[in-house]
């Protein structure tokens, strides 16, 4: 408890022969701070603190995820789109008329000398119809040979290829040896 002084009066005239005293009274101690309210407050704020960064991990994971599965897709996508390219130019090699009419003669296969047409509204046969044999049939003629620009070409792109692959080669062979030598290197400063 602590003690308190308490204001003077004036005094009201000099003859007065009483003085004033000054009265003492006792101030209540202050109270101690209110513990039990601020706990649900600091429990409420570390939780949502703990939350916000439990969220952000899971939301940072996922989109990593999200981020691998793309490139994965991706990869995916760059893979089948050579892949039908690589079948467009199969098909179109198979499509090619030279080709068809050469496996049509291997099949034995000839064009007919005389064909028959038949109207099916009027239930009649035009013309008449012979078997065919060889002989109607015309030698093949040989593929057209292509262009010497695009022979060219091609034979230039071919190089070009060998020596970027070559150069890749060699570009892997350097690096693997400048591994060779770090390991080297650092398993000799282990010792």
């Amino acid at each position: 408890m602590s003690i308190a002084a308490a204001p003077q009066s004036p005094v009201r005239s000099p003859d007065r022969a009483t003085e004033t005293q000054t009265r003492l009274t006792a101030v209540p101690a202050p109270l101690p701070a209110p513990v039990a309210p601020r706990l649900p407050f600091v429990v409420l704020v570390s939780m949502l603190l703990v939350g916000g960064v439990v969220g952000l991990l899971v939301f940072n994971t996922s989109m990593q995820q999200s981020a691998f599965q793309e490139q994965r897709l991706q990869e995916q996508a760059t893979t089948l789109a050579a892949r039908e390219q690589a079948l467009d130019g199969e098909l179109k090699k198979m499509e090619d008329p030279h080709k068809i009419a050469a496996k049509a003669k291997n099949l034995g296969m000839v064009i007919p000398q005389n064909a028959a047409m038949l109207r099916v509204p009027e239930a009649k046969i035009e013309g008449e119809a012979a078997p065919a044999d060889r002989s109607a049939t015309p030698p093949l003629h040989p593929k057209v040979a292509k262009p010497y620009s695009v022979l060219v070409a091609e034979q230039k792109a071919a190089e070009a290829a060998a020596a970027k692959k070559k150069a890749a080669e060699l570009a892997e062979k350097k690096r693997a040896q400048e591994a060779e030598e770090k390991q080297r290197t650092s398993s000799g400063e282990a010792r």
